[in-house]
């Protein structure tokens, strides 16, 4: 039973008594009046549920734009991840496809490949990803000296070649010594400690290469001893692959 129908039998029942102007028994009066009673009282309860049911409405509405404020929120942010994401990843195809590229120029780079293949030994390599020509002191030098070897001067000379040409302009060498970690014996009145030995050794490359040509505003040296090592020293006896002359190829500032 709604309220409209509740309402119609409330004013149903209040047209009787009216037409009847009061002419019935008085238990008949009261039936109706108890009768009225009841029904203003479930027209009470149902406009208390109804006023309920609108509470409860307006609750549910207000959780449902909540929920929506967070969707919403939720897909932005689902959105600047996809966006951040797609950012990465052309990140990532970039870098992906400078890996194995050379540092230095393709034509200065695969000359000095082509130099360090004929050099036909193991005196020499070159790190094309790093830009770098490694010498070996044990087949440059003698032990404990800082005289370049003959045949390690000519190779040296090639590559001075290779420095001074058009291919090469707008670089800067860095000559740096390297030892291993066992002290100087027999020449320690030149080369007092490792340091020395490894910077003179520097120098006298540095002297070979600046020869050629116009390298001797272009080269810098450095001597770092034993203090970088790419492996561990072997007590009391070092490491052949510590004892190095290293070839910077840096574009100039």
């Amino acid at each position: 039973m709604n309220v409209r129908r509740i309402t119609c039998i409330s004013g149903a029942l209040a047209l009787l008594l009216v037409v009847t102007n009061g002419c019935v028994s008085k238990a008949i009066y009261d039936r109706c009046k108890n009768q009225n009673l009841t029904v203003q009282e479930k027209l009470s309860q149902l406009m208390d549920q109804q006023a309920s049911w609108a509470d409860q409405t307006k609750a549910c509405q207000s959780k449902y734009d909540s929920v929506m404020a967070m969707l919403n929120a939720a897909r932005e942010a689902n959105t600047a991840l996809q966006n951040s994401l797609l950012g990465k990843q052309d990140l990532i195809k970039q870098l992906s496809e400078q890996v194995g590229k050379p540092a230095l120029p393709i034509a200065l780079s695969n000359a000095l490949a082509e130099w360090a293949q004929k050099s036909g030994s193991d005196m020499v390599t070159y790190d094309a990803e790093n830009g770098v020509v490694r010498f070996k002191s044990d087949l440059v030098f003698k032990s404990g000296s800082d005289v370049v070897q003959p045949d390690a001067q000519e190779q040296i000379n090639l590559l001075s070649g290779i420095l001074n040409s058009a291919i090469a302009e707008g670089f800067d060498i860095k000559v740096v010594g390297h030892t291993d970690d066992q002290p100087i014996k027999y020449s320690i009145a030149k080369h007092p400690t490792n340091w020395h030995l490894s910077a003179h050794r520097a120098i006298a490359v540095e002297r070979i290469l600046a020869s050629g040509g116009n390298l001797e505003s272009h080269i810098t040296i450095e001597g770092k001893g034993e203090f970088s090592p790419i492996e561990p020293n072997v007590p009391n006896k070092g490491n052949a692959k510590n004892r190095r002359v290293e070839i910077f190829i840096l574009p100039t500032r």
